[in-house]
């Protein structure tokens, strides 16, 4: 917080506190849909079957001007499949589909601060031929134009003596740190003794779980675990697939300047990617997996400043005029984090071959709708999950089984009004899968949601304050003593201020131990303009 003083036009000068702000300007949702073929490179052999797919989007540029935010990017994709050869082996390919998106948003121009979240609703692969694939998706992107901005508060003033001030409490969010910033987790995997050794990874999927956010002394406390699946074909078994899930429990601090504990935070983590590359042990064999993940961190930290802001004043013996202009702002409300559980029963269908084994189960948390009720906030949506499983038919080894699981969560959130302004997070604490049958699976799933609420508040402030000549004559035609009866409205400022006196002086006289008035309440009033000044 920044202190700074103004000269006004008089000898007044206003001491002013300044509130460093970040406001919402505008939002936007779009929804795109990509879809395009994709061609198998020739060193790669026929497909016969697709088994798996995902996809991320990734956001290359990001720029608004003239009410328009343009957005260039590429959906990145991922597809394990199986070949058409009589002893069926698997084999994966990646590619990607750029694209360009205009969102109109009309407050948005250059140099705001701009917040993209995405969605993938489903992301599906078809077999056109044995050499093609058809890639389609529907994304939505939900984008924020944010700008930030200085808000003065007068608190004190200076220059002239006995100038009476009334003040309001006031409780602001000030924005204390905003940056992003990434985390490098670098760890190994060492196989098993009974895992053969590495000949080639064939299909990965590395996914956070169990995190844990903290904000510290000039730092923020990353904690979490990184599950880590792989499927590779084995040294002296071409053409067979093995696989090996392993989670690497991990701990990373990130620098912050400015943040300190006390303060509440809106933070964000995502795994941006996450590289595994094939290293021999100390015999020389293929049995080390080097992980390098990259974790990017959205950090917002506020801290709530109380204050006493001048929100009237007078002077008994001279005319002051206040300027007022209207300020809006933001003060916390709630910061909530809380947990969702969920399960649900999956069935293959009637046609595929029934489940041998469970390989690898990952899920994504979709939320679909947010809506603020009197308790708080009702969160809508499903966890998306894809789970990796072995079969007992020879000629479709590995199959992949896609389900959603809904859900509801009531975030409290007391006080919140439709105008409120939230942020609000979830991701998969913990996902756990369990064979009920050969044909029928549990998925057990715990969300993690946190949301940072703030109330809108709007006020007028002073700005400036201007003297203008006594109107002696009005001041003359005030009596110098007079016996006066409190009315429903009146409050001991405004009687005190209207008469030319002091809250203190009528307190003195009527030996009143608060400034509390009754309706009806008799008070001697003697206005404090000496008789010598007029």
């Amino acid at each position: 917080m920044i202190e700074k003083k103004r000269k006004q036009v008089c000898v007044v000068e206003l001491v002013r506190k300044t509130i460093h702000m970040i406001r919402q300007k505008g939002k936007a949702v779009s929804q795109m849909t990509l879809d395009d073929d994709y061609n198998i490179p020739e060193t790669m052999p026929d497909a016969g079957m697709i088994v798996q797919e995902k996809g991320k989007i990734d956001i290359e540029e990001i720029k608004a001007e003239n009410g328009r935010v343009l957005l260039r990017g590429a959906l990145k994709f991922f597809i394990l499949y199986m070949d058409d050869a009589e002893e069926s082996s698997l084999h994966s390919v990646k590619g990607q589909i750029p694209f360009e998106e205009t969102m109109n948003v009309e407050s948005a121009g250059d140099g705001d601060s701009l917040k993209l979240d995405w969605m993938l609703e489903d992301i599906s692969a078809v077999l056109i031929n044995s050499r093609k694939f058809g890639i389609k998706t529907v994304a939505t992107l939900e984008l924020s134009v944010e700008e930030l901005r200085d808000e003065e508060v007068p608190v004190a003033v200076e220059g002239t003596e006995g100038i009476k001030m009334k003040t309001c409490p006031m409780s602001a969010a000030a924005l204390a740190v905003r940056k992003r910033d990434t985390s490098r987790i670098k760890d190994e995997i060492i196989l098993p003794a009974n895992k053969p050794n590495i000949r080639q990874i064939i299909w990965q999927d590395t996914v956070m779980q169990g995190t844990e956010l903290r904000l510290a002394e000039g730092e923020v406390v990353i904690k979490g675990e990184l599950v880590v699946f792989i499927l590779y074909e084995g040294e002296e078994e071409e053409g067979k697939a093995s696989w090996l899930e392993q989670i690497l429990p991990f701990n990373s601090r990130v620098d912050v300047n400015g943040c300190q504990e006390g303060m509440v935070g809106s933070l964000k983590l995502e795994l941006a990617g996450a590289d595994l590359e094939i290293k021999p042990d100390y015999d020389g064999e293929l049995r080390v997996i080097n992980i390098d993940a990259v974790l990017e961190l959205d950090i917002r930290i506020y801290q709530e400043e109380k204050l006493d802001m001048i929100c009237d004043l007078y002077h008994p013996g001279m005319e002051l005029i206040p300027t007022v202009s209207p300020v809006s702002y933001e003060s916390l409300l709630v910061s909530n984090a809380s947990k969702c559980r969920v399960s649900e029963r999956l069935k293959t269908g009637g046609q595929e071959p029934s489940i041998l084994q469970l390989c690898h189960g990952s899920g994504e948390v979709k939320i679909d709708d947010c809506t603020v009720t009197e308790e708080g906030i009702l969160v809508e949506g499903a966890v998306q999950v894809q789970i990796l499983y072995v079969t007992s038919d020879d000629s479709h080894p590995m199959l992949c089984l896609k389900g959603l699981i809904p859900f509801e969560h009531q975030i409290e959130a007391p006080g919140i009004g439709r105008d409120s302004v939230y942020y609000l997070n979830a991701w998969l604490e913990q996902l756990s899968v369990d064979m009920v049958s050969s044909g029928e699976l549990e998925v057990k799933a715990v969300i993690q949601v946190h949301a940072l609420v703030f109330a809108r508040r709007n006020l007028s402030c002073i700005t400036e304050i201007t003297e203008s000549p006594l109107d002696l004559d009005a001041v003359k035609v005030l009596p110098g003593f007079l016996l006066y009866v409190a009315q429903p409205s009146d409050t001991l400022w405004d009687v005190a201020k209207a008469y030319r006196t002091t809250t203190e002086r009528i307190c003195e006289l009527n030996g009143l131990a608060s400034e509390d008035l009754r309706p009806g309440q008799k008070l001697i009033l003697v206005k404090e303009m000496g008789r010598g000044n007029l």
